[in-house]
């Protein structure tokens, strides 16, 4: 057998053996861990005459081509190392060059068309080569994970810290609406509504700031979120009726976080490949820094100045002036040829490579989307409705803000260690485990809770893991889609959940009842709970279906190997080990594990495995 067949073969039993990173097919098979299978020492008789001629004359040039096949090993290795690091940390600029890479993108096209779906991975393992090709020059171009790679990871950090940073300061403006009556006429579902509104616009509106900078490029939508972001605080402050506060803290400011924030994230990936979960981790912080920030100093101000205005203008200049600098400073490190928007058949078909009905179709970006919705949901109702829980409990008002600091502050370092969380146990395993962790703090700990330290220690212990759903919906995404549909199932996934999040803050309102005087929010309290736990059983049916697809993987790479070692006479039964046999009987248990039956379902659901 020639040495490509060899190691073949023993990347195959590779695979099995470590039952991690399970391929898609024969051809992409990893050598994990560097190690070479024991088969690759056994000599697959083949029975023709010139078979035996050949490994005469192989084994005569042997000492020759030792060094050559230990370089080639190693760079398989690395190879099969790379791609399966970039599959599991699959991101929106990535999905962006491999369309800009190969012939599809130029006319408009799916990347891979739908019959062709699934081919990609069995096209040699080649999507490393397929994303980071550098078109200009023909070579692959790996990114350097470091250098002015770390100036873009501060400036993402800054632009996450003003925009979704600074929206969480809305629920001390929220307090302060609604206990001074500063807009006449105004009710509580008024406000609730311009709460959902920036939440809502942030957030469904992600896709579309993609899409506008496939047309125009990198900096132009994020100079234009930025001036949006200004007038929306700025004008608020000057804001005498309803109405104005509607379209300036409610519409402006929310458009000004999506076109700011949604371009500015797709530039980390093409700076970092192996230290990729760190970096994105990293701009996490801001989120959580820019609430502990911005939630101090406008409550600051408010005690003050005694009203919103000056508050607004300080947002005003400041998310400004971070995100400018920011926008300026970040840069691709290989930029993508905006399409220009002067056809509207580049618009169209940009269009269509964003937004796609087809993956609203697929079982698993449904799940995701559901998820990914309510997690959300119960994310803003607890974070919007904990300060005036905290009031209507007895606190004071500082203190309300106190605990908003601290569930921001618990972010900033919750959400970095979600991610690495996810690469060492599996993304799937740690979502499980901390959406059933904050069912169990909505229900067990926040329902009794009525001091100030027992706040304290729960929005401690809420804030490490309450975002969840902002972390891992991307990963989650890229983990059961093809390259070639990831665009259309994030944008899906981004923009399903916009309607829910704009009635959240209504819903929260909807439910307090004021028959309940020592607690008046216990039903919102409940529904938050209620979310999180639907949510849970969403994400249990996604694991199962993620251990199920493993699982079959790993028996489809067992039949071809079988199918690899009878084509070449295989091993006899002595060669065979005792460790070979135990293999033979896991694959014949996971078989059984992956037949139909409601209790395979079950245990599917709960089989220990790292998905």
């Amino acid at each position: 057998m020639s040495s490509e067949e060899s190691s073949q073969a023993s990347s195959i039993r590779s695979t099995l053996h470590d039952g991690g990173g399970v391929p898609k097919s024969i051809n992409e098979m990893p050598v994990l861990n560097g190690h070479r299978s024991r088969l690759s020492r056994y000599n697959f008789r083949r029975p023709s005459e010139t078979g035996r001629s050949q490994r005469s004359t192989s084994r005569a040039q042997g000492d020759i081509d030792d060094d050559d096949d230990e370089a080639n090993n190693n760079a398989s290795i690395d190879s099969h190392s790379l791609n399966r690091i970039l599959t599991e940390r699959f991101d929106v600029e990535d999905a962006m060059r491999l369309e800009s890479n190969i012939d599809g993108a130029k006319t408009g096209q799916p990347a891979i068309n739908a019959e062709d779906e699934g081919q990609q991975y069995e096209d040699g393992g080649q999507i490393v080569s397929k994303v980071f090709t550098n078109r200009s020059t023909g070579h692959l171009d790996l990114p350097p994970d470091g250098g002015y790679g770390w100036v873009c990871c501060i400036c993402v950090t800054l632009i996450m810290f003003s925009t979704w940073g600074s929206n969480s300061a809305f629920g001390v403006y929220l307090a302060y609406y609604l206990n001074n009556g500063v807009f006449p006429g105004a009710s509580k579902y008024d406000y609730a509504i311009i709460a959902g509104l920036t939440v809502a616009l942030g957030q469904g509106l992600a896709p579309i700031s993609t899409l506008l900078m496939r047309l125009w490029g990198l900096k132009i939508p994020m100079y234009i979120g930025i001036i949006f972001l200004f007038a929306g605080f700025m004008l608020a402050s000057f804001a005498t009726k309803l109405w104005q506060l509607y379209l300036t803290q409610g519409v402006l400011v929310g458009i000004g976080i999506s076109l700011s924030f949604a371009p500015a994230t797709t530039v980390l990936p093409g700076w970092f490949l192996k230290k990729r979960s760190a970096c994105i981790g990293i701009s996490f912080m801001g989120t959580g820094a820019g609430g502990v920030t911005y939630t101090l100093a406008v409550n600051k101000l408010i005690q003050e100045t005694g009203h919103q205005n000056w508050p607004l203008r300080m947002m005003a200049i400041a998310c400004a002036i971070t995100c400018l600098v920011s926008a300026i400073l970040v840069k691709q490190r290989i930029p993508l040829k905006p399409t220009g928007s002067k056809s509207w058949l580049v618009i169209k078909q940009q269009f269509q490579l964003t937004i796609s009905a087809r993956v609203a179709k697929m079982y698993s970006v449904n799940l995701v989307a559901a998820w990914f919705t309510l997690s959300l949901f119960g994310y803003n109702l607890m974070v919007f409705t904990l300060s005036p829980y905290a009031v209507a409990r007895g606190l004071s008002p500082h203190q309300a803000s106190i605990l908003t600091t601290a569930l921001n502050a618990a972010q900033t370092l919750g959400r970095p260690a979600m991610g690495l969380l996810g690469d060492r146990f599996g993304r799937m395993n740690v979502t499980v485990i901390l959406t059933v962790t904050l069912t169990i703090f909505l229900f067990a700990f926040w329902l009794p809770s009525h001091t100030f330290i027992q706040l304290l220690f729960f929005s401690i212990c809420v804030g490490a893991c309450i975002g969840v759903a902002n972390v891992m919906s991307t990963v989650l995404v890229a983990d059961f889609v093809q390259p070639s549909d990831f665009i259309p199932a994030w944008s899906y996934v981004m923009g399903s959940g916009a309607p829910a999040l704009l009635v959240c803050e209504v819903v929260a309102q909807a439910l307090t009842t004021e028959k309940n005087p020592t607690n008046p929010y216990i039903h919102t309290q409940i529904f938050a709970g209620l979310c999180f736990f639907c949510a849970l059983l969403l994400v249990l049916l996604l694991r199962e279906y993620s251990v199920r697809k493993k699982l079959e993987s790993k028996i489809n790479s067992f039949d071809s190997w079988v199918h690899h070692e009878n084509s070449h006479d295989g091993i006899s039964e002595k060669e065979c080990s005792s460790h070979d046999r135990e293999l033979g009987k896991n694959r014949l248990r996971e078989r059984d594990l992956v037949s139909p039956g409601l209790k395979n379902y079950f245990r599917r659901m709960c089989h220990p495995m790292k998905v």
